[in-house]
């Protein structure tokens, strides 16, 4: 869906709205792309081992937050 920028600030909840349900749309600026309101996506973290490799680590060691005793010279 296209939209010029007037109407998209006056319809900016609505198109929000849209982009939560999964459509894009492309505001437009003297009738060319300005840009897009795309719907928020949260990255996928794989934290499966690779095939074939064996991990030198736990999964739960993997994704545990550092402590500062793990990075000498950084505090």
């Amino acid at each position: 869906m296209q939209v010029a920028v007037r109407e998209a600030k006056a319809k900016l909840s609505r198109l929000g709205n849209m982009a939560h349900r999964g459509e894009t749309i492309v505001v437009c600026k003297n009738g060319n792309p300005w840009f897009d309101i795309v719907p928020h996506a949260k990255p996928n973290r794989k934290s499966s081992p690779l095939k074939g490799v064996t991990p030198v680590v736990s999964e739960v060691e993997a994704v545990a937050p550092l402590d500062s005793k793990d990075l000498p010279g950084w505090s």
